[in-house]
């Protein structure tokens, strides 16, 4: 009985190896059965990198080529201009030989005095000497108004030869008597005053005046000025180009009225 027992168990030791080797590969029996890849190929950087090299140096000889080229004509645009410079100083010596440069103009205050001289210097009132009347009305020398205004009083419009005319009293400034003139009718003209909505309509006539030493033939514009402290306004039409007003001062250019003619 000892001996079938030691018998066995012989066996077992003997075969227990086989055992834990068919385990062992029961066990691993799945790893051993996948397909085997083959790896993957390597790139070959080196000929990748040579060639991008390549390119490169391409790339650079076209850049140094364009870089040549503009270097080439910079110079030769330098050499034009140098070339133009010199044709123009030579240009500008003909220039300076051939048309001397004129003299200095006059300062424009120089000119400006001289025309301000040739002009009469009037104040803000004056006296204005009337040729029909044969006196002088004291006037208010007005530069904001347009045309020249006269005190008349019973203003009447009539025809005379198929012309317009009109009748008016001017009222002496000293005497107080009324004078009454006829005169033509140059226009008509409607005035808007800031006191009425409607405008007034007025005639135009011409007169003979003088001014200081400037004797002219103006227009004016009759309406009552009986309410107004002067009886003669006068505007730009005559002060215009003739005259200039010192505001600060009155009664500066008397009327110089001609001697009359010898009978």
């Amino acid at each position: 009985m000892m001996r079938l027992q030691n018998g066995e168990d012989t066996m077992v030791r003997r075969s227990a190896p086989a055992v834990l080797l068919a385990g062992s590969l029961l066990l691993g029996g799945c790893e051993l059965l996948e397909p085997v890849t083959a790896p993957a190929p390597v790139e070959d950087t080196c000929a990748a990198a040579t060639t991008r090299a390549d390119a490169c140096e391409e790339e650079l000889a076209t850049v140094r080529g364009a870089r040549d080229a503009l270097r080439d004509a910079c110079a030769s645009w330098g050499q034009d201009l140098g070339a133009l410079r010199e044709d123009l100083a030579r240009l500008e010596e003909r220039l300076v030989v051939e048309h001397p440069a004129p003299p200095p103009a006059q300062p424009l205050c120089d000119e400006r005095d001289a025309t301000l001289a040739d002009k009469l210097i009037v104040g803000r009132r004056e006296a204005v000497w009337i040729e029909d009347l044969q006196l002088a009305l004291p006037a208010r020398i007005d530069t904001g108004a347009e045309t020249a205004s006269l005190d008349a009083r019973n203003i009447r419009e009539f025809e005379r030869d198929g012309d317009d005319w009109v009748r008016f009293d001017i009222v002496h400034p000293e005497g107080g008597e009324p004078l009454t003139l006829e005169r033509p009718v140059a226009r008509v003209v409607r005035i808007l005053q800031s006191t009425s909505e409607e405008a007034e309509r007025r005639a135009v006539i011409e007169l003979g005046i003088v001014l200081g030493d400037v004797r002219q033939l103006a227009e004016f514009t009759l309406s009552d000025r009986s309410h107004l402290d002067f009886q003669m306004l006068v505007g730009r039409n005559i002060l215009k180009d003739l005259m200039i007003v010192d505001v600060g001062q009155v009664n500066i250019a008397p009327p110089r009225v001609p001697e009359p003619a010898a009978p």
